[in-house]
């Protein structure tokens, strides 16, 4: 799926494969993978094809979760 087709979709879907829940939270891979070894996100061969798929609740609780932390806890200055 293009960036074009993805930026007019109209409603994301209920569950994303890896390359359109990264379209979706705008993150970057290496922060999708913390998310998947921390639990927060879990993809599961439910796709077509057994395609793996994450559920797009999970993933807006991880981009919730990010936004919530406090500047304290995201930047040391040593």
């Amino acid at each position: 799926m293009s960036a074009l087709a993805i930026a007019h979709m109209p409603d994301w879907p209920a569950a994303m494969s890896r390359d359109l829940a990264l379209a979706y939270t705008g993150v970057a891979e290496a922060q999708l993978r913390a998310w998947e070894r921390g639990g927060k996100v879990n993809f599961r061969a439910r796709g077509p094809r057994g395609g793996m798929l994450a559920l797009r609740s999970d993933l807006d609780a991880a981009l919730a979760e990010m936004f919530t932390s406090t500047v304290e806890e995201d930047l040391d200055f040593g």
